[in-house]
């Protein structure tokens, strides 16, 4: 666990590039003195925002210019609120980290949510804190044979 953290952290201390910044003085002027904002998609004390905590702890002294680091919890809608609030209402400036279930990137393709409110692929990725695999499971008896036949069912 600790060794999947140490490598996130080294992951994300590629950050600074997400500020568009061509190199470390750059980068260094324009993080000094700011703050890194970290949404969470979900309520405080869950496994999202311990995540988030433990990087924003430790992330900040790796980013040039030392920014100061805050973790705000946005929960709801299995974090679709936060995506939707990054995507719509937060400056794309290299400030702002969102942390919400990526599976809703998926979604939108195969368009499965008339909630989502993104483009993922204009979202600057930045890494996964851990990699799942999920899987959906259908009876016979549910009558679905294929992902078109569960899309179209209600």
């Amino acid at each position: 666990m600790l060794k999947k953290l140490a490598l996130l952290v080294a992951a994300l201390c590629c950050f600074p590039s997400a500020a568009k910044t061509a190199s470390a003085p750059a980068a260094e002027e324009f993080y000094r003195g700011k703050t890194v904002r970290f949404i969470v998609g979900f309520t405080a004390g869950g496994g999202f925002d311990v995540y988030a905590r433990t990087i924003a702890r430790h992330i900040g002294k790796h980013i040039p210019g030392k920014p100061t680091t805050i973790v705000d919890n946005m929960p709801g809608a299995g974090s679709l609120i936060a995506a939707n609030y990054i995507y719509n209402q937060t400056k794309p400036d290299g400030l702002t980290i969102g942390h919400w279930i990526g599976g809703w990137a998926v979604q939108q393709v195969i368009k499965a949510s008339e909630g989502i409110k993104f483009d993922a692929r204009k979202f600057e990725w930045v890494g996964l804190v851990v990699n799942d695999n999920p899987a959906c499971v259908l009876t016979k008896a549910s009558g679905i044979a294929n992902l078109d036949q569960w899309l179209l069912a209600k």
